[in-house]
Formats: C-alpha cells, structure tokens, sequence
C-alpha cells in the first residue's frame, strides 16, 4: 500500500509534465482542423489594354485603389517596363511577384485572342451556381 501511495504521487508530476509538453510543443505542430479567412490584401490588378495585334498588355496594380505600379508587356519581343513599386505598401510583397503575374496573364491572354479580361473572367462568375 505504501509503494502504491509513493507511485501515485511520482507519477502525478510525471503525466502532468508529459501533459505539459504535448499542449504546448507537440500540438501546435499538429494541423487543426477548422476552416480559413482569405482577408483581402487591398491589392488588386487590372489589365486596362490588351492589343492583340501588337501583342502587348498593360497590367495595372493598385492599393487601396490608388495605382502604384504600372507593367507594359510585348510578349512578342518579351519586352517588360515596369513604372512605381508594390514593395512600400506591405511587408513582404515584391514587384517581382506582380511583374510574373502580369506577364503570365499576359501571355495567356495572347495566346487566348482575349482582348477583354475583365468580361472573360465575368463570364466564370455568372455561370457559378453558387
């Protein structure tokens, strides 16, 4: 009875620490499940012109709707002119990641013949069910 008593009472400190541990190291590596907040970064991106013909696009990125970065893409000659900066507005954006970003669209909507984005992308919205 009274080594029963004394593992009791060592034990108790053992499962707590052990308790301890797991909550507090293990478990937040372990994912959770729940659900997501997409949160809008005040970025947007527009394409105000796309010649086809010329094979150019302007992309426009704006914060706040306040433009702040203007890209010219000629994916025939691979051409890119970029005006302002993405980077003073939140910690780590990049103006790389939005140039790629418009040129990517860019040569999407080339190779698509979409001279309007804005209706083309409309289009997916009014046909969702939802």
């Amino acid at each position: 009875m009274g080594g029963s008593l004394v593992l009791k009472i060592l034990l108790i400190p053992i499962v707590g620490s052990g308790l301890y541990i797991t909550f507090k190291y293990i478990r937040p590596m372990l994912p959770v499940p729940g659900f997501t907040v997409y949160k809008s970064t005040g970025i947007t991106v527009d394409y105000p012109s796309v010649d086809l013909e010329n094979k150019e696009v302007i992309g426009t990125v704006s914060f706040k709707d306040k433009k702040i970065m203007t890209v010219i893409v000629n994916v025939q000659s691979n051409y890119v002119n970029v005006e302002g900066s993405v980077e003073n507005t939140r910690k780590g954006e990049s103006d790389s990641d939005f140039i790629d970003m418009v040129k990517n669209q860019a040569e999407f909507f080339i190779k698509n013949k979409i001279s309007n984005p804005k209706k083309y992308y409309e289009q997916f919205i009014e046909a969702d069910p939802s």
